[in-house]
């Protein structure tokens, strides 16, 4: 019951007097009268709803002032630490309600923002707690602009850079970055030399540093010219007194040309001598040159250390002959050993002599007659004594001829030998000589290398000498009868059993019809044809082997009719042991099989058509097995379904392909699956045999939620935990940080199917509280995919600015949100430049925008790189930029500031050249303004008139060429009418022209019937 609620009346109380109840409310009004006392009594509150212990700041026996204790952690408290200028800030500096929970946790919270916003809110970016001007984070940050800073940028004065702007804060986005923007007073004033007057590229990094402008160091390496040598140590003025830099000319006589013509050992101008001087000097000195002999003729030996003048005494350098005789001839005339000029030979010195001396020369007999073996030591006397050198003969009897006739071991004369001597003969000396007989038609091995010649040829017969054996080894063959040769008819072909070793041990090599293996390869021949048959023998087993064959009992080959192919158990090493290939048949053996007697499969005597199927020898394990029953559970009789030959116990059956068994089946016995006998149509579903185990699991509850009794949706064959679900084949994969999480942390509502996959159904609270920027405010879609990419943080998100209205490019890729959306306006933000850049607009001066009347679309000549550096693509106007047009500043054309309607006629712009050209007078001859008839916009000299087209040809035919100047035809400087041929024709003979004319109508001698007859300047 409240003070504000009615007395209830007696009868509430059942007989109690009225006054009675009425004392009663009075009396327990007092005490709730006197706490209200008491409670008003105390002090107010200061802090809201800050609860921690006041003794953290305030004494026991006085309220003020304050003392934060050791144990106040600021921190841990508002989640802002203090450091820095904050540890000795006063409380009331950032709390001034003392409401502690109000104060914000931002620097513009307590901080001025000078940028006005320019920069964003988070002023740790470039300041620190330690002071507000604590360059150390200032540059860190700068780090991260397109400038950082360098040399004495670094100890320099924001504000001397980021100088305030038309509206007077200090301008911070969109600074330019280029030397030229701060540095243009230096560059202006710099006079040694004037960069302004010599129009030196404002890109001041080519010459100077951030350390400092002066000394300046230009890498001439960057230009055509690099400096080396004493170019490196000279100053700019040395070579660029005369104030030009631009298009100086790199060769070497430009500077050298005094050096060239005052050097007179040799003399460079009267030898003719190339102006290219890096031929013979380098850019060390000029004194000290070298020059390299090109290959056409290199100095080396005794060349190499002449003086040019021993050889150049003439003065003569260009064309000088390079051919020995030119120089040594003297050296030719006077040699006699041999007598050069009497023997007739080559001028050509190189053939026999060096570079090194005349003398110790020495020839290279041509590779038609090398001097090697015996004539190597020959002094050409020796064989030159007659004089002849050219067309000497190179055949041996041309100097060897008394050898071959003398020689009588064996007579060459007699035995009529080729007196080709290198037949037997080598170069080294006339002996020893040997023949080779590798190159008859008989090479002798064996026995026959070491006989003399008279062995085999002591009949004389050298020539047509036959070559089978029999020819000398006919007694050899009739007397041997081991076996006797002549009887059994054998070839007289010796080499079929004999070498030409020795005629005893003689080997014959069986055919390959029936080559010797085996026990057959130790044989002797008798104890085979000890017959006397060798022609014809038969190679069949049985024809030796029919003995064996019949008595053999183990099998009894005979009653067990095995043919007679004795190849198919024995073997040619002997007739035991016997081995029956039965992978030849069609029950090959393996396992218990191989090592099996015959008698234990063939005990009955029966081989051929013995049946091969299991069941045929082991029908009584398939009846006594138990485990499983075979018979009862119909199993196969087809053993090899579960048994192999190694054994019958130990079977094991492999599952079908229908379910194979893997991972917690693959050990299962086959009870744990079979016990009920069930075999044959057993049902492969998990179910059949893990309802259990889904009926009894709670995490989650899969009865509770429906879950389909599929079990491979979650679980493997491995084990029934741990298991996993497949999220992927859902219509929400996972990834990022959902990835990682457990099923209850999403499903705690024990929702699974239809469980919303929008982000928003369960980040709405991540949504509402973002602040940075407001998302609820900013009326931001509830679609956290166009922000935040990946899954695997909230924070961090990107906008994909690429794919509205307004792509960023530029330098506004690298700006925050808050850059150009200060205003909390995201959507319908007005994409038009000038809705930023009015400001820039307004304050450029060159040109004058405002003044000029330049449409706003900033576009049209800025990007979004930087505001300056403006380029306008003159290319879409009237008017487009070629040839010396085209690098031209704006002001060149546009300095009264016209810029819409400017006339494109060129006499608005050169009339100036226009009234001072004289050759030929533009203005008095009265030429059109319309310069483009004759010029082009790459220069205004060297203008081009279409002559040949409509007057008289002049750049084409027999006056290409023969004139210079358009006064050499039209003299008359104010009437480009007249014009006069005799000034390049004279015709001093006036009578011989009248007399060549004479049958011409209307000759006349002048120019004008000259171009009558003649317009096209041919003499026909």
């Amino acid at each position: 019951m409240s003070l504000a609620e009615p007395i209830p009346s007696s009868r509430t109380f059942r007989g109690v007097p009225s006054w009675t109840t009425f004392l009663a409310a009075l009396l327990a009004l007092v005490p709730l009268a006197r706490a209200a006392e008491e409670k008003a009594e105390d002090p107010p509150y200061p802090h809201g709803d800050f609860t921690e212990d006041c003794a953290l700041c305030h004494a026991p026996d006085r309220w003020v002032p304050a003392a934060v204790s050791k144990e106040f952690d600021h921190r841990k408290l508002s989640g802002f630490p203090l450091t820095g200028g904050h540890q000795t800030a006063a409380c009331r500096n950032c709390h001034p309600t003392l409401e502690f929970k109000l104060a914000s946790p931002s620097c513009v919270g307590c901080h001025r923002d000078i940028h006005l916003g320019e920069l964003g809110v988070d002023c740790g970016r470039c300041h620190t707690t330690r002071a507000f001007r604590d360059r150390t984070g200032m540059g860190r940050a700068h780090e991260r602009t397109r400038f950082s800073l360098t040399g004495r940028h670094v100890a320099a004065d924001c504000e001397s850079c980021h100088t305030p702007s038309q509206q007077g804060q200090l301008q911070w986005v969109n600074t330019p970055v280029d030397c030229y923007s701060c540095h243009k007073p230096d560059y202006d004033a710099t006079t040694a030399p004037s960069h302004a007057a010599l129009g030196f590229p404002t890109d001041c990094a080519q010459c100077h540093t951030t350390g400092l402008w002066a000394p300046a160091s230009f890498d001439h390496a960057q230009s055509s010219f690099a400096l080396t040598g004493a170019h490196a140590t000279v100053n700019c003025s040395s070579c660029h007194a005369s104030g030009r830099f631009d298009g100086l000319p790199t060769e070497c006589v430009s500077c050298h040309r005094p050096d060239f013509d005052a050097t007179t050992d040799p003399p460079h101008k009267a030898g003719g001598f190339p102006q290219t001087c890096t031929q013979c000097h380098s850019t060390v000195s000029w004194a000290g040159a070298s020059f390299t002999h090109p290959p056409t003729f290199p100095l080396s030996a005794g060349h190499a250390g002449v003086s040019c003048q021993s050889c150049h005494g003439d003065g003569v350098y260009k064309g000088k002959s390079t051919d020995c005789y030119a120089c040594h001839r003297p050296d030719y005339e006077r040699t006699t050993a041999p007598a050069h000029p009497a023997a007739g030979f080559s001028t050509t010195c190189t053939q026999c002599h060096t570079t090194a001396s005349w003398a110790g020369a020495s020839y290279a007999h041509t590779p038609r007659f090398p001097l090697t073996g015996g004539h190597a030591g020959a002094s050409c006397q020796s064989c030159h004594g007659d004089g002849v050198y050219a067309g000497k003969s190179t055949r041996c009897e041309s100097c060897h001829q008394p050898e071959y006739d003398r020689t009588t071991d064996p007579s060459h004369r007699q035995a009529a030998f080729p007196n080709d001597c290198t037949l037997c003969h080598t170069i080294v000396g006339w002996r020893p000589s040997t023949f080779d007989h590798g190159r008859s038609q008989f090479p002798l091995t064996g026995a026959h290398v070491g006989l003399s010649c008279s062995q085999c040829h002591s009949d004389g017969v050298y020539d047509g000498k036959p070559t089978d054996c029999a020819s000398c080894h006919r007694d050899d063959y009739d007397r041997t009868t081991d076996p006797a040769h002549g009887a059994a008819g054998f070839s007289t072909t010796c080499t079929q059993c004999h070498t030409t070793a020795t005629w005893a041990g003689a080997s014959y090599a069986h055919t390959p019809r029936f080559p010797l293996t085996g026990g057959h390869a130790a044989a002797s021949c008798q104890s085979c044809h000890g017959d006397g048959v060798y022609a014809g023998k038969s190679t069949r087993c049985e024809s030796c082997h029919q003995p064996d064959y019949d008595r053999t009992t183990d099998p009894s080959h005979r009653q067990a009719a095995f043919p007679n192919d004795c190849t198919l158990c024995h073997t040619i090493v002997g007739w035991r042991p016997s081995s029956f290939d039965h992978g030849r048949s069609q029950f090959p053996l393996t396992g218990a099989h191989v090592g099996l007697s015959c008698s234990q499969c063939h005990s009955d005597g029966v081989y051929d058509g013995k049946p091969t199927d299991c069941a045929s020898c082991h029908r009584a394990d398939y009846d006594r097995t138990t485990d499983p029953a075979h018979g009862a559970a119909g199993f196969s009789t087809t053993c090899t379904q579960c048994h192999t030959t190694a054994t019958w116990a130990g079977a094991s059956y492999a599952h079908t392909p229908s379910f194979p068994l893997t991972g917690g089946h693959a050990g299962a016995s086959c009870q744990a699956c079979h016990g009920d006998g069930v075999y044959a149509g057993k049902s492969t579903r998990c179910e059949s045999c893990h309802q259990p185990d889904y009926d009894r699991t709670t995490d989650p509850n899969h009865r509770q939620a429906a879950f389909p009794n599929d079990c491979t949706l979650c679980h493997t064959i491995v084990g029934w935990r741990p298991s996993s679900f497949d999220h992927g084949t859902t219509q929400f994969p996972l990834q990022g940080a959902h990835a990682g999480l457990s099923c209850s942390q999403c499903h705690f509502d024990g929702v699974y199917d239809g469980k919303p996959t929008d982000c928003y159904s369960c980040h709405r609270k991540d949504y509402d509280g973002a602040t940075d920027p407001n998302h609820r405010l900013a009326g931001f879609p509830t679609d956290c995919t166009l922000c935040h990419t990946g899954t695997t943080s909230w924070s961090g998100a990107t906008y994909n600015h690429q794919t509205t209205g307004f792509p960023l490019t530029g330098a506004h890729t690298t700006l925050a949100c808050a850059a150009c959306h200060a205003d909390g306006v995201y959507d319908g933000k007005s994409t038009a430049c000038a809705s930023c850049h009015q400001p820039d607009y307004d304050r450029t001066t060159d040109p004058n925008h405002r003044a000029a009347g330049f449409a706003a679309t900033c576009q049209d000549c800025h990007t979004t790189v930087t505001w300056d550096g403006a380029r306008f693509d003159h290319s879409g106007t009237s008017f487009p930029l070629t040839g010396a047009h085209v690098p031209l500043g704006c002001n060149s054309c546009h300095s009264d500031n016209v810029y819409d309607g400017k006339s494109t006629a060129c006499a608005s712009c050169h009339q100036a050249d226009y009234d001072r050209t004289t050759d030929p007078n533009h203005r008095t001859a009265r030429f059109p303004t319309d310069c483009a008839l004759c010029h082009t916009t790459i220069q205004w000299p060297g203008a081009r008139f279409e002559h040949d087209a409509q007057y008289f040809p002049i750049y084409s035919g027999k006056h290409s060429g023969k004139w210079s100047r358009c006064s050499d035809c039209h003299t008359n400087s104010n009437n480009y009418a007249e014009f006069s041929c005799l000034g390049c024709h004279p015709h001093s003979d006036r009578g011989k022209t009248d007399g060549d004319h004479r049958d011409e109508p209307g000759y006349r001698y002048e120019s004008r019937a000259c171009y009558q007859c003649h317009p096209q300047g041919r003499a026909e």
